[in-house]
């Protein structure tokens, strides 16, 4: 590939960074309530992805507040499915007491999680969402390297 003002390319272009990240999901208007409920984010509701022919939403963009980072949660059904059990994102918080806090804030809006579990270096918490995707958090105080994390048949299989 050669640039069209300065002969061949010797590196890839720069990458300013992540623009969104993607999530399938069975039910967007489902999935999107669990989002802005129960996690802190905000529909952009002006990004709503339509059809052309029937004006039906196949995706939404929503908005993580203190990180402004964009998730779209796009209809796949097929996609949702293969995801069930698997956690593709993992927020990050700053102590164990932030996951115990979580773990009291998820519990009483419905969600089920798992107990705050021991990790190799520090401790973590696991959601399930309404498509059956995980959702996870690891906390940034840790503890010295363990081999011997906890095992969840659920939410940290081996």
């Amino acid at each position: 590939m050669t640039s069209a003002t300065s002969g061949p390319l010797t590196q890839p272009p720069p990458v300013l960074g992540i623009d969104h990240l993607k999530i399938p999901t069975n039910s967007i208007l489902t999935k999107l309530e669990f989002y802005t409920r129960i996690l802190p984010f905000k529909h952009l509701a002006h990004f709503d992805h339509r059809r052309a022919d029937s004006g039906e939403i196949f995706g939404v963009i929503i908005q993580h507040a203190p990180t402004d980072l964009l998730i779209e949660l796009r209809l796949n059904p097929a996609h949702a499915a293969a995801q069930r059990g698997w956690d593709a994102i993992t927020w990050s918080v700053e102590t164990r007491k932030d996951l115990e806090m979580w773990r009291e804030w998820l519990v009483s809006k419905g969600v089920e999680c798992s107990k705050v579990l021991k990790g190799f270096k520090g401790w973590c918490l696991v959601a399930e969402d309404p498509d059956g995707a995980f959702v996870r958090w690891y906390c940034q105080e840790s503890h010295e390297w363990d081999a011997h994390a906890d095992v969840d048949e659920k939410w940290l299989p081996n």
